[in-house]
Parts: structure tokens; sequence; C-alpha cells
């Protein structure tokens, strides 16, 4: 199989978001953007939490990608940030509406970034399974 590449601005993306995850998950009030903290009680903490743990997923994949099962493990945190991005950016919109475009925005595009590097992944996966 072939084997991951440590891209760094995939790296730095996925490194920054769960720093911003472990932070505002610890210091929710101060630091969590106005979206977050608009959501009901225990949801904008679980997107911070969901967020942290695949983004540490992915990270550990990524710090690995020299094994399948490296990929796989990036391949299953990229995953998972995708559709927790997805669902909380489309949840934002319909939720906060305007306010939380520049917010929203940044998950949908981290989403499907996050999404086309896991179809990358498993493409690579099924040609060298063949």
């Amino acid at each position: 199989m072939i084997t991951s590449t440590r891209n760094p601005f995939e790296t730095l993306i996925v490194a920054a978001f769960g720093l911003y995850c472990a932070v505002a998950l610890s210091m929710f009030e101060k630091v969590a953007t106005t979206t977050l903290r608009g959501y009901p009680l225990p949801f904008g903490h679980v997107f911070l939490a969901i967020g942290l743990i695949t983004c540490s997923i992915a990270l550990t994949g990524i710090i690995r990608a020299a094994t399948v099962r490296g990929v796989l493990l990036e391949r299953a945190g990229l995953t998972g940030l995708a559709g927790v991005g997805f669902a909380y950016a489309c949840w934002g919109l319909g939720t906060t509406g305007v306010r939380a475009l520049a917010f929203c925005l940044f998950l949908l595009a981290m989403a499907i970034a996050a999404a086309w590097r896991a179809w990358q992944i498993s493409c690579a996966r099924k040609a060298a399974l063949r």
C-alpha cells in the first residue's frame, strides 16, 4: 500500500484545530466562539471533545504514516473530523444564521478538505490491494 505523506499544511491545520478544541474545552466561556456558546448546553462541549478526539486520531496516523495502521488511523480521524465539521457547520448556520458565517465556512472548508484526504487514502488503498 502507498503510505501517506506528511503534508506540513495538513499536519499544522489538524494540530491547530486540536489545540483549539483542547483549550476551548478547558476554558469554554472565555475561548469558545459565540456560535459554540450559543448551542444548547452540552453540544458545544460535545463538538470540542469530538474535535479533539478526531484530531488526536488523525495526528497519530500522520505521525505513523509509514505503516498501514498509521494511514488507516489518519483516514479514520479525518473521516470523523469531516463528519463533525459538516454537521456543526450546517447546525451553526441553521441556528445562528449570518453571524456564524465565518466560523461555519471555516468548519465546512476543513470538513471538505478532511473528506478529500480520507478519499485519497481510500483510493490509494484500493489501488494497492488490486
